[in-house]
């Protein structure tokens, strides 16, 4: 607690004149033992006096500008900070359905309706949002703030783009880990068709910043059409541009990696629940907590006691006998 004027606080000095009654109206009685022996008056006294001191100091309080500054508070969950990285190629926005089923939606909207669920479930998480096609989209950085995310993800129902540099969507992805807590658990939770590029050239550096960053990745497979599972024989080409390969890629990288096949919206929600199972860490982090005035609470406590003060005294009754007119 802190004041902006403190030194208006030596006008709490005017309590004192209040708490001895000097505000009291003085009644003549010709013997003190006449007085009765009233223990309810005496105790309305006493607090008439405190209400009358609380309405003084709640004044100045108020005028000091009593508040608590700024500062942080470490508090510690069971999360991770996680990375979403959504393909939004051309081919995301066909139906997510194997060959001879009927699609009910998308793989951009069920992989959009998923990870928002799975995101609500989560709320000691820290997330950021990297969309990608030919070049990678930073849509949101690491952030606390889920209305935030959430309108993001929203915004990832629109038409997808060209074509997809996976290789370019990961190192964006990378780079939000760069001024990350590094006690924190980091998280890249990979989500695409598979139809896509790791260029050689990249795959090294891929490797590196993944080692030095401590990241957990996990890939969900979008598998629709005819499309090979991520069990199929790869044809050995350098770009990755099989889900197979892509899968035998991340497994080579020497990090906490699973992948998840899901080819119809049961079976991504199934693997997005073994995801959230799977990171539960606790992770400390510091909360920035806003400065609070105190002025108003100040100036209610006043109007109150000086509201009871005055009905106390309209309440007050004259004994004195009344002169009689001539």
């Amino acid at each position: 607690m802190s004041f902006d004027h403190p030194w208006l606080l030596a006008a709490l000095m005017l309590c004192l004149p209040a708490l001895r009654g000097a505000s009291a109206r003085p009644t003549k009685i010709s013997s003190m033992a006449a007085l009765p022996n009233d223990a309810v008056s005496r105790l309305i006294d006493i607090l008439l006096r405190l209400l009358a001191a609380g309405t003084i100091a709640a004044v100045v309080l108020g005028l000091a500008g009593l508040h608590r500054g700024a500062g942080e508070v470490e508090r510690t969950g069971h999360g991770a900070h996680i990375v979403l990285l959504l393909d939004r190629s051309l081919s995301m926005d066909e139906g997510l359905a194997l060959t001879g089923e009927k699609a009910k939606m998308t793989k951009t909207e069920a992989a959009v309706n998923l990870i928002q669920a799975f995101f609500n479930r989560r709320p000691a998480d820290t997330f950021g949002l990297v969309a990608f096609s030919t070049q990678p989209i930073p849509a949101m950085p690491l952030t606390e703030h889920r209305e935030a995310i959430a309108a993001s993800m929203s915004a990832m129902r629109q038409k997808g783009l060209a074509n997809t540099d996976i290789g370019a969507g990961f190192l964006a992805a990378l780079r939000l880990f760069k001024n990350d807590d590094p006690q924190a658990s980091r998280v890249i939770l990979f989500v695409s068709d598979g139809a896509g590029r790791i260029p050689a050239t990249v795959q090294a550096d891929l490797r590196t910043r993944m080692l030095l960053q401590r990241i957990h990745l996990y890939y969900l497979y979008l598998r629709s059409g005819d499309s090979p599972p991520l069990s199929a024989k790869t044809s050995g080409g350098q770009d990755l541009t099989q889900p197979a390969a892509l899968d035998e890629f991340f497994k080579g990288l020497g990090i906490p990696y699973r992948g998840f096949e899901a080819s119809d919206p049961q079976a991504l929600s199934a693997a997005t629940q073994a995801v959230g199972q799977l990171e539960r860490k606790p992770v400390t982090y510091h909360e920035t907590l806003p400065r609070v005035g105190y002025e108003g609470p100040c100036n209610l406590a006043a109007i109150t006691c000086l509201a009871i003060l005055l009905l106390a005294r309209l309440a007050e009754r004259d004994f004195r006998p009344q002169r009689q007119q001539a």
